[in-house]
């Protein structure tokens, strides 16, 4: 073995003493300290973070719902607002309010003031026509002024370029719907202007598409 190890060092290009000869040498690395092999994480641990990530999901998923549509309630909160617009929302004679149907699921603030305006809208629009048919002079006049006063105290158009789920920043303490920005509000102005000089085409319309 002695005359094997002479025979490698001689074959070796580099110094002797610069290799493993040097107790000194060898003698300060094995005094450094080792490191110990990496642990595989616990089970337990592995379950708590992935319990802590599905939590933080959940909760910006309902941040991004709370996003879109604002202040978002559900079926319960858009019945009491359908309700209380009841109130404070005036149906031609003979009428009375429809049972809401909801789906389940999460909606904007003010969804139920949204359907009270629109369902008297529309019932007036209706009343109307009949009023027309019928030759009925004040019932038009009437239903002329009630439409007049909804677009003017219980719509409100949303911003150019708004998201559809828009809700005022300040939404008034009365029923109320929002129209988009895209002429629909302009288009029941017109209706109302036409019927008035007794060509009440778009108003027979708008009672045909929107009646329940």
């Amino acid at each position: 073995m002695t005359n094997e190890l002479t025979r490698l060092r001689s074959a070796n290009p580099f110094a002797v003493s610069a290799i493993a000869g040097d107790a000194e040498l060898f003698a300060r690395i094995t005094a450094l300290p080792q490191e110990e092999p990496a642990r595989t994480p616990r089970r337990g641990v592995v379950a708590v973070a992935i319990a802590f990530a599905a939590l933080a999901l959940l909760a910006s998923t309902a941040y991004a719902i709370s996003s879109i549509l604002g202040d978002a309630i559900g079926p319960r909160a858009v019945q009491s607002e359908y309700s209380a617009a009841q109130s404070q929302l005036q149906l031609p004679p003979g009428t009375t309010w429809p049972k809401l149907h909801l789906a389940s699921g999460v909606t904007g603030k003010g969804a139920g003031y949204g359907h009270a305006v629109a369902i008297a809208q529309n019932a007036w629009e209706c009343y109307w026509v009949h009023a027309i048919r019928t030759g009925d002079t004040a019932a038009g006049s009437r239903a002329h002024a009630e439409l007049n006063a909804i677009l003017a105290n219980d719509v409100i158009v949303a911003p150019k370029n708004a998201s559809e789920n828009w809700t005022p920043p300040s939404p008034p303490d009365h029923p109320y719907a929002v129209f988009a920005d895209d002429g629909g509000y302009q288009y029941l102005q017109k209706a109302y202007a036409q019927a008035a000089a007794r060509h009440p085409q778009l108003l027979d319309d708008s009672c045909e598409a929107n009646s329940p």
